[in-house]
């Protein structure tokens, strides 16, 4: 989740609070907890470890939608992940890459075939690349020293068996609000 997209996308936001449907990785709190909020300006607003599933979603997650976001989940299995490596993308971002790669995609895209008006990114990566991001709109010399320090503690797991779903308040701080289980 970056400040860069469009906090408004038609049905998935308003000018005050959005909502993002992600995986936590808690596991990773003790590998990039200290970097992230000196380089993700989220993480200084309460995003913890993640890789997004759907962002932005709606500003309202009534019983319905909760209902739709349950039922979703309860087809989707639950998996182990691993970060085995740090990437970058061109616009200065530095990311543990998620493997299997595939089912993170596969969750993105259940949600975005049942939201199709909220698609990732407000739009701007249609086909997103899955990432646990440590850096964002850092230099190549930033992103050097984070990788060295990074890499050692590289590979860590997680079993992904939650869909969490991340609110922002009016202050634009972010918290955990709800949770669904993955299908056992």
């Amino acid at each position: 989740m970056s400040s860069r997209w469009p906090k408004a996308t038609r049905g998935c936001g308003s000018d005050v609070t959005q909502s993002a449907l992600v995986v936590l990785v808690d596991d990773a709190e003790a590998l990039v907890g200290a970097h992230r909020p000196v380089h993700d300006p989220v993480a200084a607003r309460g995003v913890p470890a993640h890789v997004t599933i759907l962002h932005p979603f709606r500003a309202v997650v009534d019983d319905e939608t909760a209902k739709e976001i349950a039922a979703i989940a309860s087809r989707i299995p639950w998996f182990d992940a691993t970060f085995a490596s740090v990437g970058r993308f061109d616009d200065a971002v530095l990311f543990l890459a998620p493997e299997p790669l595939e089912d993170f995609r596969s969750m993105t895209r259940a949600f975005v075939d049942s939201f199709p008006h909220c698609p990732p990114y407000g739009g701007a990566f249609p086909d997103p690349h899955p990432h646990l991001a440590v850096g964002t709109r850092i230099d190549d010399a930033t992103a050097e020293v984070l990788e060295r320090s990074i890499a050692p503690g590289l590979p860590l797991s997680t079993r992904v068996d939650r869909l969490p779903l991340l609110v922002e308040d009016d202050e634009g701080q972010w918290t955990a609000s709800q949770s669904w289980p993955l299908a056992d």
